[in-house]
């Protein structure tokens, strides 16, 4: 039983050692004058799967580093519940994901800045993305050279990875070196946080290099509970260490950066969110904020896959004596298949008629997946490659909810995936765009049958009932804290939860709306941004 508090003093309390909390604990701690505390519920992310980059298949459903949700049962896919992954270790999801660097497209953060969020246009972000980067290779106008996150090219180019960019060419796409600088629109190859063949995660880029300093404290597998509320004001977190519940006293402010799925959990739990719902489980209320939960985004994903020629697909290698060789070559050089991310190559395109920049994303992956025995995620075991379609821009709204007073519960998650008519209409769209490049040289020589969703599915209907019959999560949640300055909004432009002083969320659960492409980026951008908006007020305070 929970009973004995412990009370530590700091000047900003972390709630998160994802993404964003690894960047703010870094950048706040620059300042020596100030103690900053990061708390996170995982693990050290000291393994060698994290480091890998194809290891990501041992962490996709490992519980040890990821909280592995389930959403409710989805009304549009057929009754379906989603399986939600989200990091739980030291960087987050920037520790288990893809490792795709994809900032989306200007013209998103220009539609956050004319929903009310001033200060988050494109030209005000673009200096958080440069100032998080370190862009290995080709640099444009629009790229950071100095940043403490490596973004690189894939050092392994598969073969049909090749095929696929020269087959979208072929087709009219334009060849973009750089769907990060100037324009998105285009296919090429992906660009990853990959340095020297290793996952360059938020705990490796930021966190270690800011271990040492003696005014910050880490803290990993804590569970917080809740943030204390006083007269309006957040003076400290509640946490769970080896069955010892601790409190931490923030003398400046608290930072909410759980995620998309946990942030939302700890303010409802602090008494902050919709009171009729925090009243149904005898939570007091401290702000009735009824935009807490709501506002759930995300990439609804589909994946086509062909059966090929045995040397067009990486399955092989991937398996039995093969893989144990490329390990070693990874492990000595850092080099070969294993350094590759969930995907290879990218096309960004239009697919709707109305479209007036890009709204899908294809991934090419040079593999397929399978769950194993086990419940890893494995390469199939037949030769076989994988088209993975993205609608950028979806409309659908999902929700996020407790389902009891004990924090320690799971989430309700609704993710109401293609419940916005115009989402399916953009994966059918996706899924045709995946045909055309398939059926094109020089990939269609290297393709022997499409095996999903397979030539009989020919019609629109045929292709609806499909979508409909599998479609998955991009693992791409946002939107849940929604910064604006409506009364559905959880946080203004300044990331400040609306009501109560000395509060803010920072991490992906303060989009307004979801950017054209991985989310893992603009979270970086968000996080550097967030630190600077935090100590400009303490600059203000001193003043």
């Amino acid at each position: 039983m929970i009973a004995v508090h412990a009370t530590a003093a700091f000047d900003y309390v972390i709630v998160g050692g994802g993404t964003a909390g690894c960047v703010l604990a870094a950048r706040l701690s620059e300042d020596p004058t100030v103690r900053v505390l990061l708390l996170e519920a995982g693990p050290k992310s000291n393994s060698l799967w994290i480091r890998m980059p194809a290891g990501m298949g041992r962490l996709f459903v490992n519980p040890k580093y990821n909280w592995g949700y389930l959403s409710q049962p989805e009304a549009h896919l057929n009754q379906r519940a989603m399986y939600v992954p989200q990091g739980k270790t030291l960087g987050g999801s920037s520790a288990i994901n893809g490792m795709a660097y994809v900032r989306g497209q200007a013209a998103d953060y220009d539609q956050w800045q004319g929903m009310g969020n001033n200060g988050w246009a494109w030209s005000d972000v673009l200096p958080y993305f440069n100032k998080s980067e370190h862009r290995v290779g080709s640099v444009g106008g629009q790229r950071g050279r100095v940043g403490p996150l490596s973004v690189s090219d894939p050092s392994y180019r598969h073969p049909s990875a090749q095929a696929f960019v020269d087959a979208g060419v072929r087709l009219g796409l334009p060849l973009n070196d750089d769907f990060n600088g100037d324009s998105q629109e285009g296919i090429s190859f992906l660009q990853y946080s990959i340095d020297k063949g290793r996952r360059h995660s938020a705990a490796d880029a930021y966190l270690q290099p800011a271990r040492a300093r003696p005014n910050l404290a880490v803290e990993t597998e804590v569970f917080v509970h809740r943030v204390e509320i006083r007269d309006r004001r957040a003076v400290a977190v509640e946490y769970v260490r080896d069955g010892v519940m601790q409190r931490a006293v923030a003398a400046r402010e608290v930072i909410v950066a759980a995620g998309t799925f946990g942030s939302p959990r700890v303010l409802m739990h602090s008494g902050i969110g919709p009171a009729a719902h925090l009243r149904e489980l005898d939570i007091a209320v401290a702000q009735d904020l009824p935009g807490v939960g709501e506002n759930l985004i995300d990439h609804p994903y589909v994946h086509m896959t062909y059966a090929t020629l045995r040397h067009s697909s990486l399955n092989a290698q991937l398996r039995g004596w093969r893989v144990m060789l490329h390990g070693l070559r990874w492990l000595l050089q850092g080099t070969g298949p294993l350094t590759i991310g969930a995907s290879q190559a990218v096309a960004f395109v239009r697919g709707l008629a109305d479209a007036s920049r890009p709204d899908l994303q294809i991934n090419f992956r040079p593999i397929s997946f399978q769950f194993d025995s086990s419940g890893r995620l494995a390469p199939d075991r037949t030769a076989r490659i994988t088209a993975a379609i993205c609608g950028l821009r979806p409309e659908s709204r999902g929700r996020v909810r407790l389902t009891s007073n004990d924090p320690q519960q799971p989430p309700a998650i609704q993710c109401n995936f293609l419940s916005a008519p115009r989402d399916e209409d953009t994966l059918v769209a996706g899924v045709r765009w995946a045909r055309r490049i398939f059926q094109a040289e020089p990939l269609r020589s290297r393709v022997v049958s499409e095996d999903a969703p397979g030539a009989a599915c020919s019609t629109e209907n045929d292709i609806r009932t499909f979508i409909r019959s599998t479609t998955q999560t991009t693992c791409h949640p946002v939107g849940t804290c929604r910064m604006g300055a409506d009364a559905g909004a959880v946080v203004d432009d300044h990331l400040r939860v609306r009501g109560i002083e000395a509060l803010r969320v920072i991490d992906a659960s303060v989009m307004p709306m979801i950017v054209s492409g991985n989310t893992a980026a603009a979270t970086f951008m968000i996080a550097e941004k967030g630190a600077d908006l935090i100590k400009a007020a303490a600059a203000a305070h001193r003043a």
